[in-house]
């Protein structure tokens, strides 16, 4: 009995003075779950081992009008013997107590049979009678008690009454009696059940689960269920099931067994307490109990009994139900009629009461009054609470559901006008096929205001510019003469300018006002669209970069200020504040993740992708990239598509993986997109994987569209889009040396020395290989400085690799190996080398650090599972997840994360596996006991495999080893005085079928213990 010892004890006292000669009474008092009945049945047991005679019995609400239920309990059975027995048979005969009813005379003789049996029992050992819910005492049973225990005496008895408080509508007449007849008697003790404390609840669960659980899990349990002992046992064996029903689960879970236990306790109350739980399950909210006792239709203090009760079960906390389940099954008590006419009284009251816009909007929803003049409007108002608090879902529900009810059309095209701002962060498909009817109403003056707004920016974003415009020259139209344009439109047309720099000064030029704009302080989006117009493509200053920061921190993300903070976060980028820009992104991520807007995301992701690629990790950059545009497709990012296909292109032509590219070239783009600077972005990308394909002359078109796009905008200063370095990569190529210098000097010569330090080191890199090969090195040092700077590890490992390459040619071996172990420290700090592009390339680089923005907190979860070495089946019993679940989940993991085993997957997680293979000849078969553990997953050979090493391990093996060539070079040469002497190097780990021809010049022994004392050369 965990926390009832001083009620054992208190019991096992009070039995000892019965039995010392004298009348003894125990009440038991709790609500129900506190474990009475099981206290009065382990105290049963006691007794009986001590000798005792028990008399048992338990109340019930169906027999409370059935005269002596209680003692006919108690008295039947092997407690007396045979002539004791039928005398107490004939007092119970239902004849005799009908006659006892109406006659004192014969009621007294049964009152004084019954009890005169009992006291003789007692004069032969101590009598304990025990009743359970006594609560439910017919009255008769109470006249019986109350005689008894009157004319006891000295005799040894003991009476255990079982008393559950939380009935508070038991009829008047039982028990009423017998409650003033025993309070005032010093026999009396009264012990209150309270339910178990948390460390209670541990305890239990130690007990119930075989294992010792956590804290953590038993606070999380007693929050729940209050402690209450019927609700925390439901728990526990939903918990169980959920976790394959093997020790303790990793998390609480609820599901039937809960659920019941919750209708138990619920089939204790009275029915005003019922009705008081169903107001609190409607209402949900503690603001809403001060009128509860109006909807619930009893008096206020009443309701304040009630809700005692409710908080003592255990199914009530801090005036709202514990769980949602534990509401779910209350409201399910009631009938359909019954909750609609709650839910009904619920939205008249808050109405009343001032209550907001959503709880009452949810209010109509679950009342049915859909048919009430006022549903759309209370729906509409409701959607615009949802979508200030974040929940874009929800309002798109009630958006959607006032569509459908707003017959007359009065509300449609606001309602449709926001169905675009709630779907903008969800499901933007949706919403983008609203904008043709948005456009007609916009163009027809039935849509004006902060409304257009964003109808008009998502025209722009699809490409549908002439749309855009007309809705403008029509909305200018509007403005009174001598007024300014209101500061939303005013911020449209600036983005008009900035998204379609070409358009805009053929057709929206006519609509520009002289007069300035009234712009309120909270119009944050339009301070900062003013501020940065541009700045994003011909460079920001230092005072409008500390603007951003402040920005970035102190606003919300809503749909005006969605589009400014991307444009300071590109400004930030373009002014190589890589590591502060990544900052914000990741908070800003997060914000997305709480205001559940994945379209919003992929937006942010995106500039995550372009950010990794700047700095020259194009794994996580391609695995940004493709994240972005899994959470939304490229047909729904319209012209914004350029962003994240051209880090994806240039992060895949990078890498070597030319057929990847290709299939991210042939995603078809809007023809539009080359109007706007993104199409410029993508035709640099797409530039550079022809060059890296060989097809530099059908490059030099790409790069020669940007030039002729960006003399004709007015932006041909821009220092942003480096066409002039790509261009000078693609005449090298073509052997055009001349050619390739003087683009790549006029680059130099625009961007200066002040920043832009990846385009600066590259263009340089490219310079020097115009130039002979004496006059190289000076020139690619450079380089190499200022791309350490610029914190770009791939470029920086290209300058490196050219630096070597001309120091090898001139015969500089000495700076040759210096240069070497440079590399090699780079490639260390990278996760792994990936395959080499070309001859003569650097390998691709990638970070150590493993990054999880392009994750969803369900492949978060996955991933950090398999990492640990869980298979399919356990992870999916862990996180509660079907096998399937997990294997998909797996799929998109290693496609994002650029891995293809769970060996890969470990290491990029930084990982230890929790129980490596040993070295063997042999190795065994790599398949988990539930198979493979991936369809699409390649195995890495251990120590000793026969099979094909991975790349990453040759690629590692070869690194390592190269340091141990040089060492050796250098301990040679000083011991020995440049005498030649062998030397023998040990090598732990030999990957077959790996090429060595690389070692061809060093006279070094490799021994190889896998050969058992063989030796390699």
């Amino acid at each position: 009995m965990i926390e009832r010892e001083s009620e054992l004890a208190e019991l096992a006292a009070a039995f000892a003075e019965s039995a010392a000669g004298g009348v003894r009474v125990v009440v038991l008092q709790g609500v129900v779950g506190t474990g009475k009945t099981a206290l009065l049945e382990e105290f049963g047991v006691r007794v009986r081992e001590a000798g005792a005679r028990l008399l048992r019995a338990s109340g019930a609400p169906t027999e409370s009008s059935l005269s002596l239920g209680i003692v006919r309990q108690l008295l039947a059975g092997e407690a007396f013997d045979r002539e004791g027995a039928a005398m107490v048979r004939g007092l119970l005969d239902h004849r005799l107590l009908a006659d006892a009813a109406c006659d004192g005379v014969t009621r007294s003789r049964v009152l004084d049979g019954l009890a005169t049996a009992v006291l003789e029992l007692a004069e032969q050992s101590t009598v304990v009678i025990a009743i359970d819910d006594t609560q439910y005492l017919d009255a008769f049973s109470q006249d019986w008690l109350i005689y008894l225990l009157r004319r006891a005496g000295c005799a040894r008895l003991l009476v255990v009454f079982g008393w559950r408080d939380d009935d508070i509508e038991m009829s008047p007449d039982n028990s009423r009696l017998l409650c003033a007849e025993l309070y005032q008697q010093s026999y009396l003790r009264r012990l209150l059940l309270a339910p178990l404390s948390s460390s209670g609840v541990a305890q239990l669960m130690a007990g119930r689960l075989s294992e010792s659980g956590s804290t953590e899990l038993a606070a999380q349990a007693h929050r729940l269920t209050g402690g209450n002992l019927l609700l925390l046992h439901g728990l526990l064996e939903d918990s169980r099931a959920a976790a394959g029903g093997d020790g303790l689960p990793a998390q609480l879970s609820t599901g039937p067994e809960f659920e019941r236990a919750v209708q138990l306790v619920l089939a204790r109350c009275d029915p005003a307490t019922l009705r008081v739980a169903g107001a609190v399950s409607v209402i949900g909210e503690p603001s809403g109990f001060a009128y509860l006792d109006r909807l619930v239709g009893v008096p206020s203090d009443r309701v304040a009994v009630a809700m005692q009760v409710l908080t003592r079960t255990g199914l009530v906390e801090a005036g709202r139900m514990r769980h949602p389940v534990m509401a779910h099954v209350v409201l399910n008590a009631f009938s359909a009629a019954d909750r609609s006419e709650l839910s009904r009284r619920a939205v008249d009251l808050l109405r009343a009461c001032g209550a907001d816009s959503l709880t009452i909007a949810e209010h109509f929803v679950a009342s049915g009054r859909l048919d009430d003049p006022s549903a759309v409007l209370n729906l509409v108002e409701g959607a615009k609470q949802a979508l200030k608090e974040g929940h874009a879902r929800r309002a798109t529900e009630l958006l959607r559901l006032a569509y459908q009810v707003d017959t007359g059309g009065r509300r449609r095209v606001e309602i449709l006008a926001l169905l675009l701002r709630a779907g903008w962060r969800e499901d933007l498909r949706a919403s983008v096929g609203h904008l043709p009817e948005l456009t007609e109403a916009m163009l027809g003056g039935r849509l004006r205001g902060r409304d257009t707004t964003l109808p008009v920016i998502m025209l722009l974003l699809q490409g549908r510019v002439e749309d855009a415009c007309s809705v403008l020259s029509r909305l200018a139209a509007d403005v009174p003469p001598g007024s300014g344009p209101s500061w939303e439109l005013e911020m449209v047309r600036m983005w008009l300018a900035d998204v379609y720099p070409g358009i805009f000064r053929r057709v929206a030029c006519e609509s520009r006002e002289s007069v300035m704009p009234v712009v309120p302080p909270g119009a944050f989006g339009y301070r900062l669209l003013k501020h940065f117009q541009g700045s994003h493509y011909v460079g920001a200053s230092a005072e409008g970069l500390v603007r951003t920061d402040e920005a970035l921190w102190q606003q919300p993300l809503t749909e005006i200020n969605l589009l400014p903070l991307i444009l300071a976060l590109r400004t930030m980028v373009y002014a190589e504040r890589l590591e502060e820009a990544e900052q914000r992104c990741r908070e800003l991520m997060q914000a997305c993740l709480d205001l559940q807007a994945p379209t919003w995301r992929a937006l942010f992701c995106s500039i995550a992708a372009d950010i990794a690629l700047r700095r020259g990790s194009l794994g996580v950059a391609a695995s940004r990239a493709s994240a972005a545009l899994e959470l939304l497709p490229v047909a729904d990012w319209g012209v914004l598509a350029a962003e994240p296909l051209s880090t994806l292109l240039t992060a895949q032509t990078l890498q070597g993986k030319h057929e990847e590219a290709a299939r991210t070239l042939a995603l078809r783009v809007p023809d539009v997109m080359f109007e706007t600077p993104f199409g410029l972005s993508y035709l640099l990308a797409r530039g550079r994987h022809y060059v890296e394909r060989g097809l530099a002359q059908v490059a030099l078109d790409d790069f020669q569209a940007v030039a002729d796009l960006l003399d004709q905008w007015g932006m041909a200063q821009s220092e942003t889009l480096s066409w002039r370095t790509e261009m000078a990569a693609a005449h090298l190529q073509l052997g055009n040396h001349e050619t390739a210098a003087r683009f790549a000097r006029e680059q130099l010569r625009r961007i200066g020395t002040d920043g832009h330090l990846r385009v600066r080191g590259r263009t340089m890199r490219l310079l020097a290989a115009t130039r002979d090969l004496h006059r190289r090195p000076p020139m690619l040092r450079e380089a190499v400085d200022v791309l350490h700077r610029s914190g770009d590890k791939f470029e920086l490992a290209s300058a490196l690799a050219a630096l070597h390459d001309a120091y090898t040619r001139l015969g500089d071996a000495g700076r040759a190996r210096s240069v070497a172990r440079k590399t090699n420290s780079i490639r260390q700090a990278c996760f792994a080398e990936q395959p080499v592009r070309r001859v003569g390339a650097p390998d691709v680089l990638e970070e150590t650090e493993v990054d999880m923005l392009a994750l969803s907190d369900a492949e978060r979860r996955v991933a950090k599972a398999a990492a640990r070495g869980l298979t399919n089946r356990e992870i999916a019993g862990k996180l509660y997840l079907t096998t399937s679940t997990v294997e998909q989940h797996l799929t998109r993991i290693y496609r994002k994360l650029g891995v293809s085993s769970r060996v890969q997957l470990q290491s990029r997680l930084g990982v230890q596996s929790p129980s490596p293979t040993p070295p063997s000849r042999t190795p065994p078969p790599s398949r988990s006991r539930d198979g493979p553990r991936h369809p699409g997953e390649t195995t890495t050979g251990g120590v000793g495999d026969r099979a094909r090493p991975s790349k990453d391990l040759e690629g590692s093996f070869r690194t390592t080893l190269t340091d141990a060539v040089v060492s050796l070079h250098r301990w040679r040469g000083r011991c020995s005085g440049g005498e030649e002497h062998p030397v023998l190097v040990p090598v732990a780990v030999a990957p077959q079928r790996c090429s060595f021809t690389w070692l061809s010049s060093c006279p070094i022994t490799l021994i190889s213990p896998i050969t058992e004392g063989g030796v390699i050369a």
